[in-house]
């Protein structure tokens, strides 16, 4: 508990340099390019009119999910896994390729992780406000739930937060798992119902593999939660799987980026 209570007393007495830092990550990301900060919103447009060709077009045939628009319903579930790739992708290496810049300062690495998290986290509620529009353009596709979207995105958060502890750590000591995580973060995208839906035809065992990944109660509570005529009720085993991972994860995280950031400085 004492790792605990150190990390989060350094996020609060560094509100201020968390939020400046994170701003100034998102704003330098494409700050050596032509359009500049547009590429913001015009990478994943570009990335979602290709899934859309290539399944929605190509292998559906403009099949809807329902009575849902094929396109209506991918958008919905790739936008929060464009927050949660980058943010596992980004916060993985986040410390080690940092740390020669402020390895000689007195720098709190804790905070490294979570900018970059939150530099995401910007771009992802940028990316959400032009899912709203989307949604009012298609009036038959607008049911959102604000307080099931709510708790979605803070799931979401402590989610990558809780993850990027762990493994920024682990990969500033051994960085092949930098490269590991990226590999993890592909696979995960195709096994995740993200651009295919779960039909009642598949095998149950597959079903029940594809509801334990805490990715998919993520998707699913996003699509839920903006498309669904009900309220959201998450199933009740499923969120006490997911918060006891995240929370399991979160805790192993903190005790082992306490326990070794003393010596990150030998791997630089």
């Amino acid at each position: 508990m004492r790792s605990l209570w150190l990390v989060l007393k350094e996020h609060k007495n560094n509100l201020y340099m968390l939020n400046r830092l994170a701003l100034t990550s998102m704003q330098t990301q494409y700050s050596a390019t032509v359009l500049g900060n547009i590429w913001l919103l015009l990478s994943p447009m570009l990335q979602i009119g290709v899934y859309w060709l290539a399944f929605g077009v190509g292998i559906r045939g403009g099949a809807p999910v329902g009575t849902i628009p094929f396109v209506i319903w991918l958008i919905c579930g790739i936008i929060p896994w464009f927050f949660i790739s980058s943010s596992l992708t980004r916060g993985s290496g986040s410390i080690y390729q940092r740390l020669k810049q402020v390895s000689k300062m007195n720098f709190p690495l804790s905070i490294i992780p979570t900018y970059t998290i939150l530099s995401n986290l910007y771009t992802h509620l940028l990316l959400l406000l032009v899912l709203f529009f989307v949604l009012l353009c298609n009036i038959s596709s607008m049911q959102i739930d604000p307080i099931g979207l709510l708790y979605y995105i803070f799931s979401n958060i402590m989610f990558v937060w809780s993850i990027s502890f762990l493994t920024s750590t682990i990969s500033t000591m051994l960085r092949d798992f930098h490269f590991f995580m990226q590999q993890i973060v592909r696979m995960l995208f195709y096994l995740t119902p993200i651009l295919w839906e779960v039909k009642s035809s598949v095998p149950s065992w597959f079903l029940f593999i594809i509801q334990l990944n805490p990715i998919y109660y993520l998707i699913n509570g996003y699509r839920t939660s903006l498309l669904s005529l009900e309220s959201v009720t998450p199933f009740v085993g499923q969120t006490l799987l997911f918060w006891g991972f995240t929370g399991s994860i979160f805790f192993i995280g903190v005790v082992l980026h306490v326990r070794f950031r003393k010596n990150f400085v030998e791997y630089i």
